[in-house]
């Protein structure tokens, strides 16, 4: 089932509220990494073309 705008909307603010009150502190990369892609991946639910832009600004590791 898909869902609204608002109801994507909702969960990216309490994703983004959520990781404000925890915090990143004392995080292993991995998990950082993990939680940042989350909301990457709700930003992308929002609006498609960020996903196609994005694609752009990914720099492959050394």
């Amino acid at each position: 089932m898909c869902s609204t705008h608002g109801e994507r909307l909702a969960r990216l603010t309490q994703a983004i509220d959520e990781l404000a009150t925890e915090g990143l502190t004392g995080l292993p990369p991995a998990a950082w990494a993990e939680r940042v892609a989350g909301i990457w991946s709700l930003v992308e639910g929002l609006d498609p073309e960020i996903a196609r832009r994005r694609t752009h600004y990914y720099v492959p590791e050394s």
